[in-house]
């Protein structure tokens, strides 16, 4: 983790910091690539899982994927506080789980843009970390009563 002080002026945590990086276009990920078979994966890592290969170069993926699958968690861990909403997204051939904006379920195939955003509170300092956010304003996500 990072600390760093948000435009507020209010001290943040990042969380997996590591593992993207942010500018003004929004957030890539880290991305590995196996140069042997081809295979990518995030987070990254040292071997490749299909082919047991270590010739693998890091590569920085698109700032928008597509939603895969999308869930409310009612129950969460003590500093991430219920309900939030998890995803998994498609990026870069890459599916990856995110925390995502909003207080509703993305519907498969919505839209996404990768964001910088609050993801839990450990002792009233924000964690931040990358998340997902639906690119068409409203049109995608899923209501209580869709489900």
């Amino acid at each position: 983790m990072r600390n760093e002080t948000a435009p507020t002026g209010v001290a943040t945590r990042v969380v997996a910091a590591e593992y993207f990086t942010h500018g003004d276009d929004g957030v890539h990920l880290r991305i590995t690539e196996c140069r042997n078979c081809s295979s990518r994966w995030f987070p990254p890592g040292a071997i490749c899982s299909r082919c047991a290969g270590t010739n693998l170069t890091d590569v920085n993926s698109g700032t928008t994927g597509v939603a895969y699958a999308s869930t409310v968690v009612r129950v969460g861990p003590p500093g991430f506080p219920a309900p939030y909403v998890l995803s998994y997204v498609d990026i870069d051939g890459v599916r990856v789980l995110a925390h995502t904006e909003g207080d509703s379920a993305l519907t498969p195939d919505t839209p996404v843009a990768l964001t910088l955003g609050e993801v839990g509170n450990e002792d009233g300092t924000p964690l931040v970390s990358y998340v997902a956010r639906a690119i068409s304003d409203g049109v995608g996500i899923q209501t209580e009563g869709d489900r």
